[in-house]
């Protein structure tokens, strides 16, 4: 049997809860205060957050996946049974007194959309000891990293621990929702201990106003960092290195529900391609394969290809390089 890739996933875990309302939130802002008492429609919790996510769309690829995160008091009665179905290592910082993240997202009668993000007890993560959940052998055994907690001060400083404790891994690195708060100070920390960053084409613009440097330019002067990976859209996905540019094509999904549910599977391909010492080009292949599967879904964990699936949708995503 083929040992499974163990990989480490740091990051947010979330409720989404979804409602609707019967009115328009336009007018639900009057020049005079008064008391609005709406009656929404039922709510729908939905399974979230970039490392869950990440880490859920491995299970599916098969590897071995250990999630660090703080969650809170309500985590057990729903997430967890969740996650531990679908076999994930759970090494959780639990907070008795606040509650699991939380993103709302209320929808008026005109498709209008009101979201609400809550961090609750995850916003202390930062505060946390990753070595308290791993001793130092385990990350001798890890085959990749994946980082992305969306907070600052615990994207640097995790990154500098896990660059410590095994300066041989691979580790990828996404800003989550965060880019931001990221200095020229704190995003030069980061580049010297990565080796792959995944981000959108306009968090990759304001990172190379905030570094003043281009894309090529950041590649050049960084120690570690061997490929920024651009997602434009499902259909033009961009890996830089310093020899060359290659564009990666979409997954030939069968019917799109929902466009705006794929940046998390594909992360979770390129990061099972890296743990398999794959080429990034096909890891890329494997990402928009596995994208192509979550569009199919409304839900971020509720596609359910299996490696096979993913295997032969691989095939028909096409990738152009061009030499720099």
């Amino acid at each position: 049997m083929e040992k499974k890739d163990k990989i480490l996933i740091i990051g947010k875990v979330i409720y989404h809860l979804q409602f609707s309302i019967p009115e328009e939130l336009s007018k639900l802002n009057p020049e005079e205060a008064v008391d609005n008492i709406l009656t929404g429609s039922d709510v729908n919790r939905l399974f979230g957050g970039m490392a869950a996510n990440i880490v859920y769309g491995l299970s599916l690829l098969g590897s071995q996946s250990i999630l660090v995160s703080q969650v809170g008091n309500d985590f057990d009665w729903f997430y967890r049974p969740h996650l531990e179905k679908i076999g994930i290592d759970m090494r959780l910082f639990f907070d008795p007194e606040r509650e699991t993240a939380c993103f709302y997202q209320i929808k008026d009668n005109q498709e209008r959309y009101l979201n609400i993000q809550q961090d609750n007890s995850y916003r202390f993560f930062a505060e946390r000891n990753i070595e308290e959940q791993l001793k130092p052998e385990e990350f001798q055994t890890l085959d990749a990293v994946f980082i992305g907690t969306g907070k600052v001060e615990a994207d640097t400083k995790f990154i500098s621990v896990v660059y410590e404790q095994n300066k041989r891994l691979p580790i990828i690195y996404s800003p989550d929702t965060n880019v931001q708060e990221l200095t020229k100070w704190k995003l030069s920390q980061i580049f010297d201990k990565i080796t792959v960053l995944i981000c959108t084409e306009d968090e990759l613009r304001l990172i190379e106003e905030r570094m003043k440097q281009t894309c090529s330019e950041i590649l050049a002067s960084s120690k570690r960092l061997k490929y920024i990976v651009s997602m434009i859209y499902r259909s033009k996905t961009v890996i830089h290195s310093e020899e060359s540019k290659i564009k990666v094509s979409e997954g030939p999904a069968e019917d799109v529900i929902s466009d705006d549910s794929w940046h998390d599977a594909f992360r979770a391909g390129i990061v099972y391609g890296i743990s398999k010492k794959k080429p990034i080009d096909e890891a890329a292949r494997i990402g928009s394969a596995l994208a192509s599967y979550a569009v199919e879904k409304r839900e971020n964990q509720e596609y359910f290809p299996s490696l096979e699936q993913v295997t032969l949708r691989a095939f028909e995503v096409k990738t152009t390089m061009k030499k720099k």
